[in-house]
């Protein structure tokens, strides 16, 4: 109950802390419940293997990590704009494509310079691909929060990077799958394919009867029914992939792209909004254990090569592939600009993947301190560099783009 007590105003004093720099609260408020967690252990000695209460905020920590992905995955569902063509491909192909070479040359640092405790012992092929969906992630939540506050989210620019950004996040859950069956080895790649399948097939049966006219009807009327029946579907879910060799992220996610889009006011919305919101909350209590990790962990070790690497190629890598994919797709220079700016946010969707990896037995705790590190730098760095190319930039003339709004402009 200390503890609990430690985290709350702690979390809060970190998301105050954001929004007075004008950044994301998830930055300020991941940094702090780390630092918090190391604290614990090197001043008041909490946080070891056996500390008292600890399994039990780790459990919720967990779960709030589940139900927070429910909400995000419908989101994505929900907030892919209905753009196709040129425009879409290009820019994902250019965000994707150029952040996985990226990740595969950091992958290759880490294999050859990294040292045995840096690296650790999980195999190769699972390590390299965990790294490069690392460097590939562009968040899809904190993408959305980024352009409600900038009143971009109806704009063609806007609409353009959430498409995107929903493709790439879609592919890299599968990728992280089945980097997690790769780690997990005795036939894990195979059970991952069946996992998969059967995830998607149930999926689609849950979507199908969902949209069922009468299913719709009872949702309506009973909305707190279908929240309760929604929680345990994804807690059902979460634990199944997780006794399967998969993470439990994976049917936390998949449960949430199986809910129907229903509108801002529909019962299915609000069950995943509700969930989403509810584990958002607890999410400082994971960050805060993870902290804890990361100072008793007995491969713990801090590499500015890593930081330092890790950082640039993720920066790199997404910038100069967004902005030479939307200016394929026929983007203006001041737009694809922009859509680099906007496909470099990691936010919370980075965390997910990475604290996977280091569960998992992937990543070491000093790959993933660097990651973590890489992943907060990249987020707040999203505001900056609007501003950057907006200020480089001449305003698009009046006309020219019908979809701006004035703020945008």
């Amino acid at each position: 109950m200390l503890v609990l007590g430690a985290i709350v105003p702690t979390a809060l004093l970190g998301r105050w802390a954001a929004r007075r720099l004008g950044q994301p609260e998830v930055v300020g408020e991941i940094s702090v419940c780390l630092l918090l967690g190391v604290l614990l252990v090197t001043r008041f000695g909490w946080g070891g293997a056996h500390s008292p209460g600890k399994d039990v905020l780790a459990e919720l920590g967990h779960l709030g990590l589940a139900l927070f992905l429910v909400g995000a995955a419908h989101e994505i569902r929900g907030g892919a704009s209905r753009l196709s063509g040129r425009a879409v491909a290009w820019l994902t192909v250019g965000s994707a494509l150029l952040p996985m070479a990226a990740g595969a040359l950091l992958a290759v640092w880490v294999l050859r310079y990294g040292g045995p405790r840096l690296r650790g012992g999980a195999d190769t092929p699972a390590l390299v691909l965990l790294l490069i969906v690392s460097l590939a992630v562009t968040a899809v939540p904190v993408l959305a929060g980024i352009l409600k506050d900038r009143r971009m989210q109806h704009t063609e620019t806007g609409r353009l990077a959430m498409a995107s950004a929903v493709t790439i996040d879609a592919v890299t859950w599968v990728l992280l799958a089945l980097s997690v069956a790769l780690a997990t080895g005795d036939g894990g790649v195979g059970r991952a394919g069946a996992v998969l399948a059967g995830g998607a097939l149930g999926a689609y049966a849950v979507r199908r009867l969902a949209a069922a006219a009468p299913v719709r009807t009872a949702a309506a009327a009973h909305p707190a029914a279908v929240l309760v029946l929604v929680a345990a579907a994804a807690f059902g879910a979460a634990t199944a992939t997780g006794q399967l060799g998969l993470t439990e992220v994976f049917g936390a996610a998949l449960m949430g792209l199986a809910l129907p889009a229903d509108g801002e006011r529909g019962p299915f919305t609000r069950a995943a909004d509700t969930l989403g919101r509810a584990g958002r909350v607890a999410l400082p209590l994971l960050f805060t254990i993870t902290g804890t990790s990361l100072a008793v962990g007995p491969d713990a070790v801090f590499s500015w090569p890593a930081v330092a690497l890790a950082t640039g190629l993720a920066i790199a890598g997404k910038l100069i592939g967004s902005y030479l994919g939307a200016r394929a797709g026929a983007r203006s220079h001041r737009e694809g600009l922009r859509l680099a700016a906007l496909m470099n946010t990691r936010g919370l969707t980075e965390i997910v993947v990475l604290q996977t990896g280091y569960s998992a037995g992937i990543l070491t705790s000093g790959l993933y301190l660097a990651l973590i590190i890489m992943a907060l730098i990249t987020t707040a760095l999203s505001g900056p560099l609007l501003w950057v190319a907006d200020r480089r930039t001449r305003p698009v003339p009046v006309g020219t783009e019908p979809t701006l709004l004035p703020a945008e402009r």
